[in-house]
């Protein structure tokens, strides 16, 4: 319980440094999330989860970078324990498969959070030149960082 609790005080204080490191904004929920790996580790999937619960709901009334926020609770908080539940499966196209609509799912829903509800943040803000197609591109991103993401670990 107490490495819970010391994980849950770990990803909350990344997660308010997102509020005075705004540069990075993607890669402090990515390390909160790499906490929930440490909790499957030493101890198991059912802690990481309610680890991941607990700062999920913190984060939202601690953390002023609400697209951090977000980013966490959609996606990077709780994707280290899907992907250690899906890593022990033997049907390795079908994990694949899951892991990449997932990721898509989540990346849709975090745009459209911010293009429909936040709409003081510009997600598309520095692709201008793009024109017309860079939601494509950074959809097409996005994929690429899942492709990576999704593959396998060397158990």
């Amino acid at each position: 319980m107490a490495l819970g609790g010391i994980c849950s005080a770990v990803c909350l204080l990344l997660m308010f440094s997102s509020s005075f490191l705004p540069m990075l904004d993607y890669t402090i929920p990515t390390f909160a999330g790499f906490m929930m790996v440490v909790m499957i580790v030493e101890v198991d999937k059912n802690w990481a989860i309610a680890t991941y619960c607990a700062v999920s709901l913190l984060s939202i009334f601690v953390t002023p970078n609400y697209e951090a926020t977000l980013l966490f609770i959609l996606f990077m908080g709780y994707y280290p324990i899907l992907k250690y539940y899906l890593d022990q499966k033997k049907n390795r196209l079908l994990v694949w498969a899951i892991k990449l609509a997932v990721f898509n799912v989540a990346i849709v829903i975090f745009f459209l959070a911010f293009q429909y509800i936040f709409t003081s943040v510009d997600m598309l803000e520095g692709m201008e030149m793009l024109g017309k197609y860079a939601v494509l591109v950074l959809w097409g991103r996005q994929t690429c960082f899942s492709l990576f993401m999704t593959m396998p670990s060397h158990s």
